[in-house]
């Protein structure tokens, strides 16, 4: 491989031939101005003190003083080299334009690339237990939303436990799931332990078996029934339907059993004008079960968090004698 003389301006590389040699694959003759203007082209290339020295070297190897080597002002070398070009002593070509991937020497350096690091799979446990005895509480069905607005329904295991993987950072919302929620199978939240490390663990050897049907969480109010109120009139009050009502006290929407749970069960003892049963202030006991929506809200993930809850109040049968 030989070696060229070279001359560089910007970006743009050029070499200098002489006769003899041969073009280099890539390279393109140029062709340059002539007098003056030649002259001026190459006094702009010795403004480059290495462009200077090889326009000095080229002189006084090609030149007619070639056996000299007395410094030459820069105005005698550009003269000189400008008649070699012009007399096709020596010959110019232009390099190939660089690779793009080739970023040039004055460029600004890229910042090296940073390996992502890899997250490990954030996850979130629950556990329902007993408030009072700190048995677990299996078949809970919970609604849980994420983050990200993903929502996840799942139920508690034979340990009263709901162990969630891969779910985004932040916070998860415990949601009402009342869907087919009745007196029977719907436990009352007590309160929240917070992260499992405060919380007295459920004990040893009681572990749930899992339930066959669902159980639910809700906030259960007791109403008192009053004059003049109906089973309607009592539903609109809480935004329920009756049979939503019915279904939650009794687990029916069968009018006998309806009009038999009334008698044995809130006490009725008086029918309106259409006949139905009318509430008063004498009934007794008088109470309606109603299921309201019960959110846990903004319990941080990578923690294990406790519900812990209560069985509602079985309703007392109401005696009497015929």
């Amino acid at each position: 491989m030989f070696l060229h003389p070279c001359l560089k301006d910007g970006l743009r590389e050029y070499i200098v031939l002489a006769l003899h040699e041969g073009l280099p694959n890539g390279y393109t003759l140029v062709t340059p101005a002539r007098g003056w203007a030649l002259e001026r082209r190459l006094r702009q290339f010795a403004q480059d003190s290495s462009n200077q020295r090889t326009l000095q070297s080229l002189v006084y190897i090609h030149g007619h003083r070639s056996g000299m080597r007395a410094p030459l002002p820069v105005d005698e070398v550009v003269r000189q080299a400008a008649l070699l070009l012009d007399s096709g002593v020596l010959r110019l070509a232009q390099a190939p334009p660089r690779e793009a991937s080739v970023s040039p020497s004055f460029s600004v350096p890229q910042p090296a690339c940073v390996p992502v690091p890899v997250e490990e799979p954030v996850w979130l446990r629950l556990q329902v237990v007993d408030d009072t005895t700190d048995v677990p509480i299996a078949g809970i069905q919970l609604r849980i939303q994420l983050d990200d607005q993903s929502e996840h329904q799942a139920r508690t295991d034979s340990e009263g436990r709901i162990d969630l993987k891969g779910v985004p950072k932040g916070g998860a919302d415990v949601l009402p799931d009342l869907e087919g929620a009745t007196l029977d199978n719907t436990l009352a939240l007590v309160r929240t332990g917070g992260p499992w490390s405060q919380q007295k663990p459920a004990k040893r050897g009681q572990a749930a078996r899992v339930a066959s049907a669902p159980r639910f969480l809700a906030r259960v109010t007791q109403h008192r029934v009053i004059d003049g109120e109906t089973l309607e009139s009592v539903a609109e009050m809480y935004g329920l339907t009756v049979e939503e009502l019915t279904r939650f006290n009794w687990n029916t929407t069968d009018a006998a059993d309806i009009e038999r749970h009334l008698i044995l069960d809130v006490g009725c003892t008086r029918r309106g004008s259409r006949g139905q049963y009318v509430f008063t202030r004498e009934d007794d006991p008088g109470i309606l079960y109603v299921p309201r929506p019960e959110a846990v809200s903004r319990l941080p993930v990578e923690h294990s968090h406790i519900l812990r809850v209560k069985r509602v109040p079985e309703p007392r049968h109401f005696l009497f004698s015929l």
